[in-house]
């Protein structure tokens, strides 16, 4: 009886269970904090501090706030500049904690279009919060299951210039859910604690994170701790979307360094009108913001952070969905980088164009037609290019004979009859652009002083042939453009740009800068300057310019611009 009693003390006792977390802590470069986990811990800092503001102001009651009413007034969280702590209170707080603070950040406003506070200063107008929402469904909540939308679009009119008359028709789809707002269910257990378990992490929380195989389910699922899936959730806040159009999207997602800072960058870097949410690349979408960061007041504050742009589109083997199909760092942009890229943004902007289409109704004498103005935004087809080698450290210009040889993919005419709507914009470009060497702005003027002297000698030679004329010019201009565009090797390029300047005699800018010059002919150089005279040649604006204009075909001549 003695050993028995002996071997039952001896046994061990059973563990204490741990108590439940009344807090949780966050930090930003905490072990598993991806460029995303971080963005998303920024984008709820940036929603947490807007409950405080809406609070302040007397927009939210003790009864609407996370973890109301708040003892003194003070918010049961702390945002540092390297870490979050939320305060639940009691452990079954923390089920209504998280139901507030996901229905604050995450709403729907009465015409059903999303909107995220935390993203911006103060409430959007319509047409943005639309185009937020259009960038919104073709990344984070791409997949039918992960959002309800009405069938049917809805359009919503932008004052493009503030005066009312030139209201742009701008398409969405009524929202009545999306997954976000119930992601707290995901973090909270079936006794309204905080879960301890792992919680899987699918495509609203990180675009492109599905499970690889059925039949390896298990293995092969993403799975987070609450403390990295809960910034997950506000990673559609820290984050921008916008639509390049209605099949392709980007997502810049920005490099969070600071949260206290970053709660002060985020507003500014959103859109505020629906002419900044015209974007044409990843390049274009990433340094848009950054612009609008560097032009903005918090610019001498605070560093500008580097992005990284996604870009999202459908594939040939998964063309339901929008796929992962680029990506692009952006470093954070130096001064010249930014200033090349303002002045992109200031000649090459989106504009408002015009066409005027023509309705009849009736038959016979009973007829009647009728005339209908309608406006839409027309952006540039060589700020894309412009933005995404800025991004890469290129020269803006690198790659210009892609737009000279290359086809629409939409209209399947040549890219080149675009750029009829951008002449003036590129001629104002190679003014006013800081370049890195004298030599390339060399080329191009030398170019366009060629140019000037050819058409100026065929206007001579055929005084009052005007068709003769406008023929002989559209010819120079052709064959020098394939000369260019169709060089493969350089001393072709040389012989071509060579044979340009011999033929049109007495040339100021190569008398005055042909030791600048001269070395962009070399070997190593030759496909830039390519690049460099055919941009002179699309920038173009001088004598004989109208009359190549004029020969363009009906079908491509550019449309009345209403900007």
């Amino acid at each position: 009886m003695a050993k028995k009693a002996a071997a039952k003390k001896a046994i061990p006792k059973a563990p204490a269970i741990p108590a439940q977390p009344v807090t949780l802590t966050m930090q930003l470069f905490g072990p598993g904090m991806s460029l995303l986990h971080r963005a998303g811990l920024g984008g709820l800092a940036c929603s947490l501090k807007y409950i405080e503001r809406a609070y302040d102001s007397g927009d939210l009651s003790d009864e609407e706030v996370p973890g109301g009413p708040w003892a003194g007034g003070q918010p049961p969280w702390t945002v540092e500049p390297s870490s979050i702590t939320l305060s639940f209170g009691p452990a079954e707080a923390a089920r209504e904690f998280l139901k507030r603070l996901f229905a604050l950040s995450f709403r729907i406003t009465d015409q059903g279009v999303i909107y995220l506070p935390g993203q911006f200063r103060s409430k959007p107008s319509m047409d943005v919060l639309a185009e937020s929402q259009n960038g919104l469904t073709l990344t984070f909540i791409q997949h039918g299951k992960t959002r309800s939308l009405e069938k049917d679009p809805t359009v919503v009119q932008c004052d493009a210039d503030g005066d009312g008359k030139k209201l742009i028709p701008i398409e969405f789809k009524k929202c009545s859910w999306f997954k976000h707002q119930n992601g707290w269910e995901s973090l909270i257990d079936n006794k309204g604690l905080l879960t301890t378990k792992m919680v899987e992490v699918i495509g609203p929380l990180s675009p492109g994170a599905v499970v690889r195989h059925v039949a390896f389910t298990s293995t092969t699922k993403i799975e987070d701790p609450a403390e990295r899936a809960l910034p997950l959730y506000f990673a559609v806040v820290g984050c921008l979307t916008l639509s390049m159009n209605r099949g392709s999207g980007v997502l810049v997602v920005p490099e969070v360094a600071d949260l206290e800072a970053f709660c002060v960058l985020r507003p500014e870097m959103t859109p505020t009108s629906s002419r900044q949410c015209r974007i044409a690349s990843a390049g274009d979408a990433a340094l848009q913001a950054q612009l609008r960061l560097r032009l903005s007041k918090v610019a001498t504050k605070f560093n500008l952070p580097s992005c990284h742009a996604v870009t999202f589109r459908p594939t040939s083997w998964a063309s339901q969905q929008k796929s992962r199909v680029d990506a692009l760092i952006v470093p954070p942009g130096d001064a010249v980088c930014l200033r090349q890229f303002e002045v992109a943004m200031q000649e090459l902007k989106p504009r408002v164009a015009t066409v005027v289409r023509k309705e009849s109704v009736g038959r016979g004498k009973n007829k009647v037609e009728t005339q209908r103005t309608e406006h839409f935004w027309s952006d540039s087809i060589v700020r894309p290019l412009v933005a995404d080698n800025l991004a890469r450290g290129q020269p803006w210009y690198r790659g210009f004979v892609n737009l000279m040889t290359k086809l629409d993919p939409v209209s399947k005419k040549p890219l080149r009859l675009k750029l009829f709507f951008e002449k003036e914009g590129l001629k104002a470009m190679t003014e006013k652009i800081a370049w890195q060497d004298q030599g390339e702005s060399a080329v191009v003027r030398a170019v366009h002083e060629s140019l000037r002297r050819r058409f100026g000698a065929i206007a001579s030679e055929n005084k009052g042939k005007t068709g003769t004329m406008k023929n002989r010019m559209t010819g120079e201009f052709d064959k020098w453009r394939l000369a260019f565009a169709g060089a493969k090797t350089a001393d072709q390029f040389r012989h071509s740009l060579c044979d340009l300047f011999a033929r049109s005699g007495m040339n100021s800018v190569l008398r005055e800068k042909w030791e600048s010059i001269l070395p962009w002919l070399s070997t190593g150089r030759w496909q830039l300057t390519r690049d460099l005279a055919l941009l002179a040649l699309a920038s173009y604006t001088g004598a004989g310019a109208k009359e190549i204009e004029a020969a363009v075909p009906d079908a491509i001549v550019p449309l009345a611009d209403a900007s």
